[in-house]
């Protein structure tokens, strides 16, 4: 995979696995400061750039190296299956989530699982977390293969 396959399928990742999250959570009213602005269909967009927004850099870094230790992990290990590849990139979605929630540091975690519900593992936070980086991890794999496929440098 080139260089340019890898950092454009790594920020969809990314993207997918930050903002994905940041949706339902604002959808649902699961953050304090975006229930204040009122939750439904006509303030999703702003307030869900907002939950984005509210996570702490550090967090958004840690998923995200770990994001791209996997795509470099999944790269050297699985060459053929798609099958295979999106299995493996969801886990290393899932995997990537589930470290940052377990190990970032309660003072780092602003806006994210601790410093959001009041807990590391919260059920209906730690469920939006996890799929939204197993579809961030697909989402990484997808972009990657059609870039490949498209013969892109």
């Amino acid at each position: 995979m080139s260089y340019r396959c890898g950092f454009t399928a790594w920020i969809a990742g990314w993207a997918t696995s930050v903002f994905l999250p940041s949706l339902c959570i604002a959808f649902l009213g699961l953050s304090a400061p975006v229930a204040l602005n009122g939750t439904g269909f006509s303030q999703l967009a702003g307030n869900s750039w907002q939950v984005a927004d509210d996570v702490g850099p550090a967090v958004k870094l840690m998923i995200g190296s770990l994001l791209l230790a996997g795509l470099f992990g999944l790269n050297r290990l699985l060459h053929g299956a798609a099958a295979a590849r999106l299995l493996g990139g969801g886990i290393v979605g899932v995997a990537a989530m589930l470290a940052t929630i377990s190990f970032i540091p309660a003072g780092l975690s602003r806006g994210f699982a601790l410093a959001l519900a009041g807990e590391r593992f919260d059920t209906i936070l730690s469920l939006i977390y996890l799929l939204g980086g197993a579809i961030g991890g697909v989402t990484m794999i997808l972009v990657a293969d059609r870039c490949t496929r498209q013969g892109r440098p």
